[in-house]
């Protein structure tokens, strides 16, 4: 077996829920559908989210987004990532029949596409700690796990990365998730193990942190640098999804 999965693979507690290992299967657009989930399942993916799910989409009932959210019935931890920015929006969507069949919530909030910046959402919202509380608190009502996925901010110097995870624990999430570049470096750059660390440092909720793990290798340095819970990756594992295999020691079936 490999140095990950030796020294740090694990289960992890989200919640009531308990996820066969602590690797995780980004949220990717495009690209994790049922059938993608199910394939880095298989390979050991300790929870695999679904694709970035607008609020309004679903509460309009459009076609592509109640696609984006249909999970097959065998999936172990049904994990539904929504973005949005009006608490009002995601009130309104708890109190309906959507989320029937999820276990899990994640709030996308480090997205940082432009246009969804500008409209509020996404990154966003690490610079509007009311409102951000207020979309947690309301996913919370839903009785489900809620996690959320953020930035340290849209620039390092600007970030607030410890308050903004307290903010996360006191508003009742069960787990966060930084990507450690600022939004304005979108995908490419350095991570920040520092800004991830501190995030740990500062709540008792797990923390995962996501950037830049491709290997083995950076997966174990991701854990030993910043004390993380676990790891997420994202477009390394589109590529190749057998690195959960590597990383958990599991064949796919």
């Amino acid at each position: 077996m490999g140095v990950f999965y030796e020294n740090y693979c694990r289960r992890l507690v989200v919640g009531s829920l308990v996820a066969p290992s602590n690797a995780l299967m980004a949220p990717i657009y495009g690209c994790t559908n049922v059938e993608f989930r199910r394939v880095v399942e298989n390979f050991g993916a300790g929870i695999a989210f679904t694709e970035m799910t607008h609020v309004e989409c679903l509460l309009k009932k459009k076609e592509s987004a109640l696609e984006c959210a249909r999970f097959d019935s065998d999936e172990k931890i049904k994990a539904l990532q929504l973005i949005g920015g009006e608490p009002d929006l995601f009130r309104r969507l708890v109190e309906g029949s959507f989320l029937e069949d999820v276990d899990l919530i994640d709030v996308n909030m480090g997205c940082a596409v432009p246009d969804i910046v500008r409209s509020g959402r996404g990154c966003a919202l690490v610079h509007d700690l009311p409102r951000a509380s207020q979309i947690v608190e309301a996913c919370k009502k839903s009785g489900k796990a809620v996690s959320v996925k953020c930035r340290p901010g849209m620039t390092l110097k600007e970030g607030r990365v410890a308050e903004f995870a307290r903010m996360c624990e006191e508003s009742g999430a069960d787990m966060l998730t930084v990507h450690g570049r600022p939004g304005e470096m979108r995908h490419e750059g350095p991570v920040s193990y520092d800004a991830i660390a501190e995030a740990k440092a500062s709540v008792r909720i797990p923390v995962v942190g996501n950037g830049g793990v491709c290997t083995e290798a950076d997966a174990a340095a991701m854990m030993r640098e910043t004390g993380v819970d676990g790891i997420m990756i994202g477009r390394a594992a589109v590529e190749n999804p057998e690195i959960f295999g590597a990383l958990t020691g599991k064949s796919e079936k």
